[in-house]
């Protein structure tokens, strides 16, 4: 380009942005972004200043990185991308009509057109890049945002809020699925169903949050002694049932035992309470398909043996097989 030529423009560039800003302002259907003049105004001046470098050093990526910086300004207050399209060609219709000007000397020449030609091609180029990857990025933003919602109301459905234990829902689905899953494989299961011994008296002393600290260590006891692939259940009223895939009564038996020892030897604090106190629980068990041929007849097994642990306390009583 014409060094002459780059020296005008240099020196009526604060004219050639307000012409630049006034254009977008006023055009038709122009969103009310442009109409921030003051902001407009050094926008595009700083467009302008890389217009001109990129035209007068031929490196296209200066009028482009500006294009970008335009593109993800407009995006961010939800500018439509013709918009930023109209912007850069109008920048380019600014300095072709300056250049043109019966009193511009030297006149406009070839190899400046195509300079310019070039420069904002890169410009559009790349204002339309940065747009698309924006809007990409916010789609899957909005996706991320959605599964966490998803995963959210999904938890609140089928997880206990207070011990983060499965709830007593999902507990009863997940025992008629495995029933299914024992009878098509020919395999046994086994269900615990754990209640502490003193939860009165905790009630009495410390009410809704005695009971909801007195869930929450026992949830934690249950997680500690059990498999990872045991599902652990907290069924209301300080009571918990567990899942053992692949376990006979005898199996399970062993395992209700470490976990009632392991409460005997548990701390409990409770809210208020001046020392931590101590705990028992009962456990009744049933296993499939020793004790039942269906889910229902299982659980009502499995709550008759709770009731006979309870009546000794501290204990573990196998199911009456039917």
């Amino acid at each position: 380009m014409h060094t002459a030529l780059i020296e005008r423009i240099r020196t009526h560039r604060r004219i050639l942005a307000n012409r630049w800003s006034k254009a977008l302002i006023e055009a038709p259907g122009a969103s009310a972004w442009w109409r921030d003049a003051e902001r407009t105004d050094r926008l595009l001046f700083a467009g302008l200043e890389a217009l001109i470098e990129a035209v007068n050093s031929g490196n296209d990526e200066l009028f482009a990185a500006f294009a970008s910086r335009l593109s993800q300004e407009a995006f961010a207050v939800q500018v439509p991308p013709n918009e930023v399209i109209r912007a850069i060609l109008t920048g380019k219709v600014i300095v072709t009509e300056f250049l043109t000007e019966p009193d511009a000397a030297p006149g406009l020449d070839v190899a400046t057109v195509q300079s310019l030609d070039r420069a904002v091609s890169a410009g559009l180029l790349e204002g339309i890049r940065r747009h698309e990857r924006q809007r990409e990025r916010r789609l899957l933003t909005a996706q991320e945002q959605l599964e966490q919602l998803r995963d959210r109301l999904r938890r609140q459905v089928v997880v206990d809020p207070a011990t983060g234990l499965y709830n007593a829902n999902y507990f009863s689905i997940a025992v008629r699925r495995e029933v299914r899953r024992s009878q098509r494989f020919g395999r046994v299961f086994s269900l615990a169903l754990v209640a502490p011994d003193k939860d009165d008296a905790v009630r009495e002393t410390s009410g809704d949050d005695g009971l909801r600290a007195l869930s929450i260590t026992l949830a934690d006891v249950l997680t500690r002694c059990t498999r990872q692939v045991d599902l652990r259940a907290a069924l209301g009223a300080v009571r918990f049932g567990l899942i053992l895939p692949e376990t006979p009564m005898e199996g399970a038996f062993v395992l209700a035992e470490r976990i009632r020892v392991a409460v005997e030897q548990q701390a409990f604090t409770l809210p208020d309470h001046p020392s931590p106190v101590a705990q028992t629980v009962s456990i009744g068990l049933a296993s499939f398909p020793r004790d039942a041929e269906d889910d229902r007849g299982l659980l009502a097994r499995l709550e008759e043996a709770l009731a006979r642990a309870r009546g000794g306390g501290n204990t573990t009583v196998a199911a009456v097989s039917a």
